[in-house]
């Protein structure tokens, strides 16, 4: 039975012409960074329990693991101690307001593993709205995931990336597909006039590459801008169907899945961004056009190797590619390049800092990542991941399908 908050993704295009909000208000919620800066988690209530959950503008669904779910061991896909999924407990307990969503699964896939469980609706509150009877996951079984803060994920994509599935049991192989797509947090808020504008904003805090505790992370404001400096100007992108990723991944159909447009170019060199002024002569542009996606479930950005391989080389000692590990080791005092991002008509440019990554075994490796080398499932993604997404304030806005970037200026 297709319930009625089970929609199509069809069904969720919201107009260009905003309604008018029942209650207008900008709403903020702070973010707490962990794993040294490179996953950012928010506060959201399931009735009266609050859980951290990671922000992902890479997935569309929110969950939250139970508080028996199963830990499984990737791998060996044996039970191994829940502890070890990095989820914090106590997790979620069914509430009062807890109704189980029948002939209806949970199921996800992701880089790193997979989470599955049942459907259910739920009273959710997020930066102080709260929506009755969300549809969310409740998750039972997950690979290990976590970061030592969160219990779940916060998904903020589009609705034909959303997982819930048919019937009551599905191989876990094909969580990809035979998606049953229903309307996620953030479009049921401005479905239901509780924002006024339909887009979500981020900006992401800079912290300290060797901070291993969780810090402040930044900020999530729905309906409005964060409230950071930045630049005024902002460069404006229509939101794509990704060309890399098969029909069968947003059930058969070519629609907008991913927060996904085309970087116009690449700049960079080993000079640093001031010298821009001054110099041209170690700057290279490369004006290859290029399909990614913004992803701030994702602490690397991955690009295409013409793009990652040179800036790597500009590090100061070079940055090494190490086939175990699958990414570029750095010297964690090396000299980073300048790389900036053609979005638009402006061109964005990373702080240096933001191109290594402190590991938690002390070794330091390159931000950028050739995505040939990475491919899933033999799926080719580009991604601009924190290191980008720290730089700017980015607006992901579902009345428009488009995406507005500023460049920080605090």
């Amino acid at each position: 039975m297709k319930l009625p908050s089970l929609v199509t993704a069809s069904q969720l295009t919201f107009p260009l012409t905003f309604q008018t909000a029942s209650h207008t208000t900008s709403n903020t919620a702070s973010l707490l960074s962990a794993q040294y800066g490179t996953t950012l988690n928010v506060d959201v209530t399931f009735a009266n329990q609050t859980f951290k959950l990671l922000v992902d503008t890479g997935s569309s669904d929110t969950y939250v693991v139970r508080n028996d779910f199963i830990c499984i061991n990737q791998t060996t896909n044996l039970e191994i101690p829940q502890a070890d999924c990095q989820h914090v407990s106590p997790g979620y307990n069914e509430s009062d307001t807890y109704r189980l969503i029948p002939n209806k699964i949970f199921g996800i896939q992701y880089g790193n593993g997979i989470a599955s469980g049942v459907m259910a609706y739920e009273d959710i509150t997020l930066a102080g709205i709260t929506v009755p009877g969300q549809a969310v996951g409740i998750v039972d079984h997950s690979n290990p995931m976590g970061d030592g803060i969160n219990s779940g994920v916060l998904g903020l994509a589009y609705p034909s990336l959303t997982s819930a599935h048919p019937g009551d049991h599905t191989d876990n192989t094909t969580f990809w597909f035979n998606r049953e797509c229903y309307s996620p947090l953030f479009n049921t808020m401005y479905e239901q006039g509780l924002v006024s504008e339909p887009y979500f904003s981020i900006a992401l805090a800079h912290t300290p590459r060797n901070l291993s505790m969780p810090t402040f992370g930044g900020y999530l404001t729905l309906g409005d801008l964060p409230p950071v400096a930045y630049d005024p100007k902002f460069a404006s992108v229509p939101v794509e169907i990704l060309e890399n990723i098969p029909p069968g991944f947003t059930s058969g159909k070519r629609t907008r899945s991913y927060w996904a447009f085309t970087v116009s170019a690449v700049t960079f060199g080993s000079t640093t961004k001031v010298d821009l002024t001054t110099s041209t002569t170690s700057i290279t542009t490369n004006s290859m056009e290029f399909q990614v996606f913004t992803d701030t479930g994702n602490d690397y950005s991955y690009l295409p190797a013409v793009v990652a391989d040179p800036i790597n080389a500009l590090f100061d000692p070079p940055a090494i590619y190490n086939e175990t590990l699958g990414v570029a080791v750095v010297n964690c005092n090396a000299q980073p390049p300048m790389f900036g991002v053609q979005i638009g008509d402006q061109t964005f440019y990373h702080d240096g800092q933001d191109l290594i990554y402190q590991t938690g075994d002390g070794y330091c490796v390159s931000s950028l990542v050739a995505s040939e080398r990475v491919a899933f499932e033999g799926i080719m993604l580009n991604i601009l991941g924190v290191p980008f997404l720290k730089n700017v304030v980015s607006v992901y806005d579902f009345g428009r399908n488009e995406l507005r970037f500023a460049q920080r200026s605090d």
